[in-house]
């Protein structure tokens, strides 16, 4: 008979607790992929209904399937967005897909993401549309070792313009001005 040590015993040991510890959790930081279809739930049998809205068992996992293709496209629209080309010449327009009912702040969001300069941060933003005109209140990281005014001119214009033309140029926006401020007070480069 052979013996095994036993650091293989506690191995062994370990997997087996690991296994049974999962109990078939689906981990929630994980990005399924939308072309695969999870079957349905069956349904319950009558032992497990319950009535006056008292869960049926806790201890089951609920995982809801994420629709096909064109369903889940449903909310999502296309609008473009305009960067700055890397001669710094020209903005070449990007078609992107954002969700419908936050379009507008969803596409900033888009061109925001294109910048990465070096020592410049940005802790969030917010956009306001009224009567025609968009106010995008860039708000600069308070740790950022750079301003706005220490971008370089290619850098203020790639951001500032690339905002300002994606807001114009999308024209179910109706936007026809564009006002940036850094928490409210107006940025003057």
């Amino acid at each position: 008979m052979v013996r095994f040590p036993k650091v293989f015993l506690g191995l062994f040991v370990a997997v087996g607790l690991t296994i049974v510890s999962c109990n078939g959790q689906v981990p929630t930081d994980v990005v399924e992929d939308p072309t695969v279809t999870l079957e349905e739930e069956p349904t319950p049998s009558p032992d497990k209904l319950t009535t006056n809205n008292e869960p049926a068992d806790v201890d089951e996992p609920k995982v809801d399937a994420q629709p096909d293709g064109p369903v889940a496209d449903k909310d999502m629209v296309s609008v473009s967005i305009y960067v700055m080309d890397d001669s710094c010449s020209n903005f070449t327009a990007e078609s992107v897909k954002v969700p419908a009912d936050q379009a507008i702040t969803e596409a900033v969001g888009e061109v925001l993401d294109r910048h990465d300069f070096e020592a410049f941060k940005l802790s969030g933003y917010r956009v306001n549309v009224e009567d025609s005109k968009a106010i995008v209140d860039l708000r600069l990281a308070e740790d950022s070792q750079r301003q706005f005014l220490s971008l370089s001119s290619c850098e203020q214009q790639g951001l500032f313009g690339g905002l300002e033309e994606t807001l114009l140029q999308n024209s179910d926006w109706q936007v026809n001005q564009v006002e940036f401020t850094n928490r409210g007070k107006e940025i003057v480069l």
